[in-house]
Order: C-alpha cells, then sequence, then structure tokens
C-alpha cells in the first residue's frame, strides 16, 4: 500500500509553489524543489519553512516547524540544514560492512 501511495503520480511545474514538483497520492516525493532524506521519503513542506516527512527505506519520520512566517515556500534552508545534520548522524551510525 505505501509503495502505491508514495508512486510518482504527476510531475512538473506547480501552479502555487511556482517550481517543479513530484507528488504520490497526496504526498510531496523527494526532488530539487523539496530535498528530503533519501529518494524513498515522502511528506510535505509548508509556508514559512516547515517540513514533515517519513523516509521507509532509513526508518525515520521528520518534523520541523517554524513560528513566524519566511519568504521561502520550499527548500527553507533551516530545515534542510537540519536534514542534513540528521543524514549524517544516520550515516555515522549506520553499521559498517562485514568484512569479507
Amino acid at each position: 500500500m505505501l509503495a502505491a501511495a508514495t508512486a510518482e503520480q504527476v510531475a512538473g511545474p506547480d501552479r502555487v509553489l511556482v517550481v517543479g514538483t513530484r507528488f504520490g497520492l497526496g504526498f510531496m516525493l523527494h526532488g530539487p524543489a523539496s530535498p528530503m532524506s533519501s529518494p524513498a521519503a515522502f511528506g510535505h513542506p509548508g509556508r514559512g519553512g516547515s517540513l514533515g516527512f517519513a523516509d521507509p527505506s532509513l526508518g525515520i519520520g521528520f518534523g520541523y516547524v517554524t513560528n513566524g512566517m519566511q519568504p521561502t515556500v520550499v527548500s527553507d534552508p533551516r530545515a534542510q540544514a537540519l536534514v542534513r545534520a540528521v543524514r549524517e548522524c544516520l550515516d555515522r551510525t549506520a553499521p559498517s560492512p562485514a568484512p569479507r
């Protein structure tokens, strides 16, 4: 069921966000306008810099909410810095491959 919900249904210029977007069934998908933690992630940014997404490939959920409006609609630099930090932490704690 998750695979069907996160399969790309539409991609292209978004008339509201005024950027190229990708959507599954109700969820924005990882892409240049809304970079999340990996290509498997799905969620949605919000006006003012908030961002929420799930990434089943990494087993995480992420939520960031602001208390003020910013000029950004997607790819807020504060949210993206937090996403990068989470990804770096996950990369550091990932098990090392077994020696051959």
